[in-house]
């Protein structure tokens, strides 16, 4: 007869183990969407600057993705471009997808709209992760879990919508992240800082740039 050892994990190790399983997903499936992404866009070969930020816009429902990109070229001249799907239908059961580039201008120096963006604390806003804890609401009800007392909570999930990635780098600053949703989020939750900053930071993007992203 084999004999089996029955291990048992406290209910508190078992949420921590799930939390590092959670970021290690996230970390691996980040990558994947940003390289299938500049794959669509046809910029997989696009060196990333010294100076420069990318802000990608994807439709849960649809095939629709945007990039919005501000650099500063190896001349030290500032650019902005938008590049865009546009899916056309070939047959029933295939689409074709292009892509447009734009070329962007403001009417104000591109340097100062760079600062405005570093402004937004863009540099520090950190992983969704780290301040979802804020998007919920404590019952302040408590049960008896594994013979543990725990507080329970509600949590409103999101699951249509835009998602956001974001890359940025500064010279030797640099910061990545992903927000699911933001703006729905901060209608039900509208005192999130992370949210806040970062519709200042698409709104800044969105006037100066007289674009809708």
């Amino acid at each position: 007869m084999i004999q089996h050892d029955l291990i048992i994990i406290p209910a508190r190790t078992r949420r921590i183990i799930t939390l590092l399983l959670c970021l290690l997903l996230s970390s691996f499936v980040w990558g994947q969407t940003i390289n299938e992404y500049d794959k669509i866009l046809k910029i997989d070969n696009l060196s990333f600057h010294e100076y420069e930020v990318r802000i990608y816009k994807k439709a849960a429902t649809s095939t629709e993705l945007e990039l919005f990109r501000l650099y500063q070229d190896s001349n030290d001249t500032w650019k902005a471009d938008l590049f865009t799907t546009i899916a056309s239908r070939e047959s029933q059961d295939k689409l074709k997808i292009r892509i447009r580039k734009s070329k962007l201008n403001s009417l104000k120096n591109m340097e100062l709209i760079w600062m405005s963006i570093l402004d937004t604390y863009i540099l520090d806003l950190p992983k969704w992760e780290d301040f979802k804890y804020k998007l919920q609401k404590r019952n302040k009800n408590y049960q008896i879990e594994d013979g543990e007392i725990v507080s329970t909570t509600s949590n409103t999930m999101i699951m249509d919508g835009i998602t956001y990635y974001v890359k940025i780098k500064a010279g030797r600053r640099e910061n990545e992240f992903e927000y699911d949703n933001p703006e729905s989020y901060l209608k039900i939750y509208p005192t999130v800082d992370e949210l806040l900053s970062f519709k200042e930071l698409i709104e800044l993007i969105k006037n100066e740039f007289k674009i809708v992203l």
